[in-house]
């Protein structure tokens, strides 16, 4: 603007509609001339610069590409012997049958084109080629049946994906809500059974009958597992005389897993499933049913070489609960866990079955209870004569008999761990574990690990009692008799006199202390 008009003058003249002094409009003019000529030459330089910075764009984007597109053909994975490459691959997939059932169970669908291996073949040709070469990366089947409502499309895939398999042995795990017993697929897996070496049907019990046709064809089955799902006794029209007998031949079975989720419980499963006849290599049993079908389990030929038996107790409706269980004994299991849950089963139902077992050889017994009363087994010398592991679970923690507890665990002479997540509203438990008598503890005198980390307590100063057993308990000594010491407690709290506990731990004792 004219330096002849003030800043002031300008503003007045905005704000009003006033016409500007003659000598005001002759300034006015000269700058329009003036600056429309410097104008036109500030826009003719910058149109010149735009050009050179469109220029120098277009570069770096092109040198950027050069650089990217260089890294990419440099990328290590290139140079990868196909070997290494496969390894890779082959991580891709689940490596166990565990990892399909408890992982992500029912997300991995072998028929679906965005999981490896079917991903994996449509990278570029080398990869396509090691994928289609590698059986191994095809042999984890697992089969969400309710998935497969075009029956073409699956039909199809399917017979490409067992073709890939090549001679290979397979895992397969099928998994569906609704009974697919005439489904297509399964028509097509089950000729495959010989080279089966890992098995989990999740299924309504009418979808098991199909594998009645493969009797005698397991040779190479070592896990299977059984789940029954569905919602009552009339469950896909499962009829109380059909039996599945398709798992008769498996001479090579090591882990059977058998669970019934239908609610309530259908029927046991000694009234419709054969065990394998021939199997003498099971090592591990899980199973979900009732107590007299647990003996049945533990009785069974193929179990006499089972070292790990993991059960829940079921009720089934309609049946006699009042069932004898036998006296079983057993000689080679060494871990047995047991879980009662209130809602599932008859309150007594572990004691029912702990009590008429004689295992000569287990080391590990657990027994869990779940929102329900505290009913402990009755043994005695022959139970469990080497139990070294003991734990008494509780959730929430519950009140329990604690002569019951004092009476087990005079037959439990060699334990070494004990845990006891119950609610304690005597302190008689904890004295007795301190009490010595003629020179030696009157429980456990070996014992070396306790834990009351779930544990609840309602009587008064129970801190100053735990710190006077584990005081007991910690000695090298006791009036000149060498005692196995105690060496690790876990507690949820921190307890008793500090001094004391501090003391304990300069002398050798480990405290963890681990809110729960």
């Amino acid at each position: 603007m004219p330096q002849s008009l003030s800043p002031s003058r300008i503003t007045e003249l905005f704000f009003s509609n006033n016409a500007p002094l003659d000598s005001e409009r002759a300034a006015l003019n000269a700058v329009t001339l003036k600056d429309a000529e410097y104008l036109s030459v500030l826009q003719q330089r910058i149109s010149t610069t735009r050009e050179t910075l469109e220029a120098l764009l277009e570069e770096q984007t092109r040198q950027t590409k050069d650089i990217a597109d260089a890294k990419a053909l440099l990328n290590p994975i290139r140079r990868l012997p196909k070997d290494v490459l496969i390894k890779i691959f082959t991580a891709c997939i689940p490596s166990r049958i565990d990892d399909m059932i408890y992982a992500f169970p029912g997300e991995y669908d072998s028929l679906d084109s965005k999981n490896a291996p079917w991903v994996l073949s449509q990278v570029c040709a080398s990869w396509r080629r090691a994928t289609l070469a590698t059986a191994k990366l095809w042999s984890c089947i697992s089969l969400a049946m309710d998935k497969y409502v075009n029956h073409m499309e699956c039909i199809f895939r399917f017979s490409i994906l067992l073709a890939r398999t090549g001679t290979n042995p397979l895992m397969v795990c099928i998994d569906a809500d609704a009974d697919f017993s005439r489904h297509p697929l399964l028509a097509m897996i089950l000729p495959t059974s010989s080279r089966w070496t890992d098995l989990s049907v999740t299924a309504p019990l009418l979808s098991f009958l199909p594998f009645n046709n493969i009797s005698h064809a397991l040779p190479l089955l070592q896990f299977l597992d059984i789940r029954v799902t569905g919602a009552g006794t009339s469950v896909g029209g499962f009829e109380s005389t059909y039996v599945v007998c398709g798992f008769e031949y498996a001479p090579n079975l090591r882990w059977l897993n058998l669970d019934d989720q239908t609610e309530p419980g259908l029927t046991p499963f000694s009234q419709w499933l054969r065990l394998p006849m021939d199997s003498e290599k099971v090592s591990r049993l899980n199973a979900f049913t009732t107590p007299s079908d647990a003996a049945s389990l533990l009785e069974w030929h193929g179990a006499k070489n089972t070292k790990e038996f993991c059960l829940s107790m079921l009720t089934y409706p309609g049946l006699l609960q009042t069932v004898d269980v036998p006296t079983i004994r057993h000689t080679l299991l060494q871990n047995l866990s047991v879980t009662e849950h209130a809602s599932e089963c008859t309150p007594g139902s572990i004691a029912e079955l702990v009590s008429h077992l004689r295992l000569l050889a287990l080391q590990k017994l657990t027994l869990i209870y779940k929102e329900g009363s505290i009913i402990l087994p009755t043994i005695n010398h022959d139970t469990t004569p080497v139990l070294t592991d003991l734990e008494i679970l509780s959730d929430p923690p519950t009140i329990l008999d604690e002569n019951s507890v004092i009476d087990m665990l005079r037959w439990t002479p060699r334990l070494r761990h004990l845990e006891l997540a119950v609610k304690f509203t005597t302190p008689d438990i904890i004295k007795a574990l301190g009490d010595v008598e003629d020179e030696v503890f009157e429980l456990i005198p070996c014992l070396e690990t306790i834990s009351l980390m779930g544990a609840e307590f309602q009587f008064d100063d129970y801190g100053h009692v735990i710190t006077e057993m584990v005081e007991a308990r910690s000695r090298t000594e006791h009036e000149g008799v060498a005692f196995r010491f105690l060496e690790e407690v876990y507690l949820n709290e921190e307890i008793g006199d500090e001094e004391i506990w501090e003391e304990l731990c300069h002398g050798g004792l480990k405290v963890f202390v681990i809110a729960t």
